[in-house]
């Protein structure tokens, strides 16, 4: 035989052997997608056993109990809550469960997923707030083994997370529903000083879990720009480390890491190339502090406005109290917060602010939110001051201190982590503190409540500020739509209602006074009259005749009616005066404010104007414009239905906010990127002395010393995105050791060290 005949035929019998195998594995396993036996460099390659596929969705147990499944999750997870959800049954189908998919996530991927399987996709929408929703969506998986779905998961997990790092999912139905209050430590005060001396002085040592040969400190991740999650040695701490003037897009893989293996944001450390986030190594369930959303992340990094806003805009013309004694008022948030999870937690924690500060008196009628354990006044703030307007306001007024040291280096850290300061001003026109005192009171009570989602925005706020001032930017697509149509939406009732009050008769003027006034007294005036006359009785001691009161009672009603009729007919007078540009500007600001001062800020004479008008609206009664034929949840339904077609792929934030029992007050967010920068270490907020208060690595204590609302000794906002605000000085000196009432806390008494049981991978 010749040696090609002889090396030809044991390929011809291995051939013939490797095929009958082949037909073998796949008679056995009733139809394997794929069975490879070796891969490209002829080792065994596993094989992933696909079953039988000819399964109806429909009639599975996935199927039946969807329903009920998705209802028991959302009773759990009323708001935010970023999971997959998992459901196996002994039919072997599965339900999976997509809470609040990111926007930049095509539904259309999940066919190319799960393409070898049979499966059917499913929307749910579930309501937040009046006319907001979250789109959430059920995957029906016919017929999947435990090592199929963990491949799935982890393809899903990196599709909607950018990353299958630590792929996990919510068991369900739900075992552990949403913690609003946490009993644990959340409200760390954590001086420049200490991250100074744990991080540059002692060297706090790190590794990547995939190396823990490797050892690393802050100092050394600058001096080799290195990027990453890093683990402290000693556990506690994890350090994003991110290239400083790059695109976020060259780093995502890292984000997910980071949010899932800590759990709070302590401070960071920077210099010129890099800026390394310090984070709290997990040690609160996922239920309890969920991992920061992605997509809100990345939304942080692609912002270029240097300030954020949200508020609830209860003194716009057509907002204010309807019919039936509900108030209504657009929700305004900045355009790149619109169908956000980070805007609508801003909306929810301003609601919170007004709410708690009125011992809940004030109630959100669509949310529900679980109520806090105490408020933080003896009673309703705006009766104990007894003033006519409040304005409650979060803000970032020394929320981020910074020091520029002359090594090179900048340290940050929040002033709370436990939330954002407050302030209470009298009227929005008029930005005057009621006091300090209550400012610090409030933000004592909220930073120490406990409350996970008041501490979710101290989190991303921490990130905005950080990435602005480090010039970490995103470029990538993050798929939220802004409503365009909806700035200037009231202009067309707003102006109806002008030409009623231009093109008012002298007749009609007097029947308006008439009915007006009669409704004002009766509902209102009538008794505070006789309150004051008993006032007067009981001070004088004397009693009135029946015919001084109704004297009494007459002329107060006169007086209101003709006060009433001059008031009408002075803004008709006004009104009918005006030019044609004149009055449509005056339409377009009573419509929406804000526009107007964001493009100029509009005349003195064109506020005059429009304060006269609101004047009015608030003498007649908001709620009595159905005199006029104006009921305000007509107006409110226009709103409403102009805005319910979102283009937004699975989150609208609320349009509106609907509440019981509103006064006069306004509220909202004013997220700065500026951080007060200081040239010392110590002795720049309130309180630093007392360290022996701050919150230690124990369960939160349950009185604590406001640390906020110090001046500091100098203070700068940054130019612009990427650019870092030094002190005259050139940067603080080295510090020298600390005297007793510079005390720094060794890490361990601040942040726990004990084991975690899921370190990393």
């Amino acid at each position: 035989m010749k040696p090609a005949a002889r090396f030809w035929i044991p390929q011809v019998a291995f051939a013939l052997v490797t095929g009958a195998l082949l037909v073998w594995a796949c008679w056995k396993h009733g139809g394997s997608e794929e069975f490879h036996l070796f891969g490209e460099d002829g080792a065994t390659e596993k094989v992933e056993f696909i079953p039988d596929q000819n399964v109806d969705v429909a009639a599975t147990q996935a199927a039946a109990l969807a329903d009920t499944l998705y209802a028991n999750f959302r009773q759990n997870f009323r708001f935010h809550y970023q999971t997959i959800g998992e459901a196996t049954f002994d039919d072997g189908s599965c339900l999976l469960l997509i809470s609040e998919p990111p926007p930049y996530f095509p539904a259309d991927t999940l066919k190319s997923i799960f393409s070898q399987f049979t499966h059917r996709v499913e929307t749910r929408e579930h309501p937040i707030g009046y006319d907001g929703k979250i789109t959430d969506l059920l995957l029906l998986l016919g017929n999947a083994t435990r090592e199929n779905l963990d491949r799935l998961e982890r393809e899903l997990s990196k599709a909607l997370y950018l990353s299958d790092y630590k792929t996990n999912t919510t068991h369900l139905p739900v075992e552990h529903g949403r913690t609003y209050f946490t009993d644990e430590n959340i409200d760390y005060q954590i001086t420049l000083y200490e991250f100074n001396d744990w991080f540059i002085e002692k060297d706090e040592v790190f590794m990547q879990l995939s190396d823990t040969t490797r050892k690393v400190t802050v100092e050394q991740m600058f001096a080799d720009s290195l990027t990453g999650v890093y683990f402290s040695q000693v556990p506690g701490f994890v350090a994003w480390a991110i290239a400083k003037n790059r695109d976020l897009s060259e780093q995502l893989n890292h984000i997910r890491q980071f949010t899932l293996d800590a759990d709070l944001i302590l401070g960071a450390l920077a210099d010129s190339g890099t800026l390394v986030i310090i984070g709290r190594e997990r040690q609160a369930p996922l239920y309890e502090l969920p991992p920061l959303n992605v997509e809100s992340i990345l939304l942080l990094a692609s912002v270029t406005e240097k300030e954020l806003s949200q508020s609830l805009d209860v003194n716009d013309f057509m907002a204010g109290k309807m019919k039936n004694g509900h108030d209504w008022c657009p929700t305004y948030l900045s355009k790149e917060l619109e169908n956000t999870e980070f805007g609508h937690l801003l909306t929810i924690t301003d609601v919170l602010l007004k709410d708690w500060s009125e011992n809940g008196s004030i109630q959100e009628a669509y949310y529900r939110y679980p109520s806090p354990p105490r408020f933080p006044f003896d009673r309703p703030l705006f009766k104990k001051l007894g003033l006519s307007e409040l304005v409650y306001n979060w803000n970032t007024w020394n929320a981020m201190y910074a020091i520029d040291m002359e090594e090179g280096f900048t340290i940050y850290t929040p002033n709370r982590t436990g939330a954002l300061p407050v302030s209470y001003f009298n009227s929005p026109e008029r930005s005057v503190s009621i006091g300090y005192r209550y400012e610090n009171q409030a933000y004592n009570y909220f930073a120490s409540l406990g409350n996970t989602d008041l501490a979710r925005v101290v989190q991303y706020t921490a990130l905005y500020q950080l990435f602005m001032d480090n010039g970490i930017s995103y470029s990538g697509h993050l798929g939220n739509v802004f409503p365009a149509n909806k700035p200037y939406l009231l202009y067309s009732p707003t102006k109806n209602l002008m030409d009623f009050f231009r093109d008012l008769t002298s007749p009609q003027i007097d029947w308006l006074a008439d009915t007006l006034s009669a409704k004002i007294y009766k509902d209102y005036q009538e008794k505070q009259v006789t309150k004051e006359l008993a006032r007067h009785e009981s001070n004088y001691h004397f009693k009135y005749t029946e015919q001084q009161r109704a004297d009494i009672y007459a002329k107060v009603s006169k007086d209101e009616r003709n006060s009433l009729r001059a008031e009408i007919a002075g803004v008709k007078s006004m009104l009918a005066g005006l030019s044609d540009e004149e009055y449509r500007q005056l339409a377009r600001y009573l419509s929406y404010p804000r526009g107007m001062r964001a493009a100029g800020g509009g005349s003195y004479t064109l506020w005059q104007r429009a304060h006269r008008l609101n004047k009015l609206m608030r003498r007649i009664g908001k709620n009595n414009l159905s005199i006029v034929g104006l009921d305000l949840a007509s107006v409110r339904n226009f709103y409403v239905n102009n805005l319910a077609k979102s283009r937004s792929p699975y989150l609208k934030t609320p349009s509106v906010i609907v509440t019981y029992n509103d006064m006069l007050t306004t509220g909202g967010h004013n997220l700065s990127s500026g951080i007060t920068r200081v040239h010392s270490l110590t002795g720049y907020k309130r309180g630093h002395g007392g360290y022996q208060n701050y919150p230690q690595a124990t369960p939160r204590p349950s009185t604590a010393t406001p640390a906020g609302g110090g001046q500091p000794k100098t203070g700068s906002a940054p130019a612009s995105k990427g650019t870092t605000s030094h002190g005259s000085s050139g940067g603080a000196k080295k510090p020298a050791a600390p005297s007793a009432a510079q005390h720094i806390r060794p890490r361990g008494e601040v942040i726990s060290t004990a084991a975690r049981p899921q370190r990393g991978l």
